[in-house]
């Protein structure tokens, strides 16, 4: 009888510990899949936050660029399309022509606003200073300020201050802040542009 009692108990003892292991194992399950489907959401969100900062960089356009210029600096259109220009068309002059293209597919449009350039070959109403004088007179010497001068020359075809071009220097630096590689292709291509100006 104790005998019997005993199988009985060991018995009784197996199946709850089975039942129990089988219960641990669906619940076990049940988590890994709660887990699954809660790291699959959040793969869904760190793809859609990269999506977003995606298409933060690959929403920059020089429409956008040329209005915010305009409205941050008081300054027309038309002004604010020909500094931008002409800040990019120093910055193309200094950079590689694949540095360049990379720099223009980042930033739609820029390759048509290259048209507002303006055009300094009648340079008569250009104003004539000393110190324009004595940079006309450097530039022969060096193609560094031979650049900067004809960019200050640019401006003030535009009815802009020469010292305005810094200002519009850091309104598109702040334009291109969320997309690193094209900033730094600018800055290359504008060098030492501010601390010469």
């Amino acid at each position: 009888m104790k005998h019997h009692l005993k199988i009985s108990s060991a018995l009784l003892i197996t199946t709850l510990s089975l039942s129990s292991q089988a219960f641990a194992n669906d619940t076990v399950d049940k988590l890994k899949g709660l887990l699954g489907n809660s790291g699959s959401t959040e793969s869904t969100q760190s793809t859609q936050a990269e999506a977003a900062s995606t298409s933060t960089s690959e929403s920059l356009d020089i429409a956008s660029l040329v209005s915010m210029v305009s409205d941050n600096l008081g300054v027309t259109e038309e002004q604010s399309q020909g500094g931008v220009a002409s800040i990019f068309d120093y910055a193309k002059d200094n950079l590689s022509s694949g540095d360049y293209s990379q720099l223009a597919s980042s930033l739609p449009g820029l390759d048509s606003l290259m048209d507002y350039v303006p055009d300094l070959s009648s340079d008569s109403s250009s104003k004539s200073s000393a110190m324009s004088g004595l940079l006309n007179k450097a530039s022969e010497y060096s193609s560094s300020l031979s650049s900067i001068n004809e960019l200050k020359k640019q401006f003030e075809a535009l009815g802009l201050d020469s010292d305005m071009i810094s200002s519009f220097v850091t309104q598109i630096n702040a334009y291109l802040s969320g997309d690193n590689d094209t900033q730094a292709l600018l800055q290359s291509g504008l060098g030492k542009l501010t601390s010469l100006l």
